[in-house]
């Protein structure tokens, strides 16, 4: 309410009639207003959201309305998470993602580079002491690709990942092994990060708090990410976007697409630091003290990747989750078991669209 409050003293004539519905409802429920012609003009919700919405017709192209001045001034991995067949079907407001959180009390600084974290990890490990252990399932481990220079899918959402770049992200995750022990789907890194007894952990922001309550404020980092090679490794960004509806037009959609814009405004953008959120737009003003971690989560999610949230991706996380078991499990070569995960994704596609196509 403080936003929609603020945004008033701006413009006096504004109006808000502001509906909280829970989250499991809000999709369903706009989507079955917005086709009656009705709803709200903006909805706030999840980045993969967005196709859906934008291929029943439901959201808008913000493509002319914000401008590449606007777009350059938020998160760039996240405003990804906006982008859908050559349109921006939403605008981010927030993000999250996959970071690397590290226990100063155990690691005091910092690595810049890959063999720096493991020199780092190393030094940490004494007794029941450990240096980092980082996560190697696909949810943790996949934007590590990005970093490297490749990526997952292309812009028709066929996979990308079974060349040099793919086996380069393969060595990568090997390599982890000299950092540490690996997880792989367990809260083993967690409890015991918690527990003071981990240096470097993969978690997701939306951890921020149980991690800061379990270490303390002073004891918290979160690291930009460091090199390898000629990358680095990354970790995937999942904002949430604001969308306008289709269903209005004239005044109603200008006043909206300038509540949106504000949205976005440093000033806007400092209110959702109060409320626990993660802001997207530059120039946000932070408190040195009060506001560090959320200014180092900030800086790592800038250099995160975009979270594909094409509708193609829900075959990908299990086909390279498997491949990855084939590979560090069962000894299975690594071209073979991208070769399989690629295989498996083309036919899940292919019977995918034929489904599609048969529909009436």
């Amino acid at each position: 309410m403080q936003l929609t409050q603020e945004f008033k003293t701006l413009y006096p004539n504004a109006y808000f009639d502001v509906l909280s519905v829970p989250v499991d409802d809000l999709r369903a429920r706009f989507e079955a207003e917005a086709m009656d012609g009705g709803g709200p003009t903006i909805l706030f919700g999840p980045a993969e959201w967005g196709p859906a919405l934008f291929d029943a017709g439901l959201v808008t192209d913000l493509s002319t309305r914000a401008s590449q001045a606007l777009q350059a001034s938020v998160n760039q991995p996240a405003l990804g998470a906006a982008r859908y067949k050559g349109a921006l079907v939403g605008l981010p407001v927030s993000a999250q993602g996959v970071v690397l959180f590290r226990n100063q009390s155990l690691i005091p600084e910092g690595a810049d580079t890959f063999d720096e974290l493991i020199s780092n990890a190393k030094a940490a490990t004494h007794g029941e002491e450990i240096g980092a252990m980082l996560d190697r399932s696909f949810p943790f481990s996949g934007a590590h690709l990005n970093g490297l220079g490749g990526q997952l899918m292309d812009e028709d959402g066929q996979p990308a990942f079974n060349n040099e770049y793919g086996m380069q992200w393969i060595q990568l995750l090997k390599d982890l092994e000299q950092v540490g022990p690996v997880d792989y789907y367990t809260d083993q890194d967690i409890n015991y990060f918690k527990q003071g007894r981990i240096g470097i952990i993969l978690d997701g922001t939306w951890d921020i708090n149980s991690l800061t309550e379990a270490l303390g404020a002073e004891n918290l980092a979160i690291d930009p990410w460091p090199t390898y090679r000629d990358g680095a490794l990354s970790g995937y960004v999942m904002p949430e976007n604001v969308y306008l509806s289709s269903q209005i037009t004239g005044d109603r959609q200008d006043a909206s697409w300038k509540f949106i814009e504000y949205l976005l405004s440093p000033q806007a953008q400092s209110v959702l630091v109060n409320v626990g959120r993660i802001p997207v737009a530059s120039g946000v003003a932070l408190d040195p003290i009060e506001d560090v971690l959320t200014s180092q989560a900030m800086k790592a999610l800038s250099g995160g990747a975009t979270y594909p949230v094409r509708p193609e991706m829900e075959f990908y996380p299990q086909a390279l989750d498997i491949a990855l078991q084939q590979i560090f499990k069962d000894g299975v070569a690594p071209q073979d078991a991208l070769r399989t995960a690629y295989n498996s994704i083309i036919a899940a596609l292919t019977e995918a669209q034929a489904t599609a196509t048969a529909t009436p």
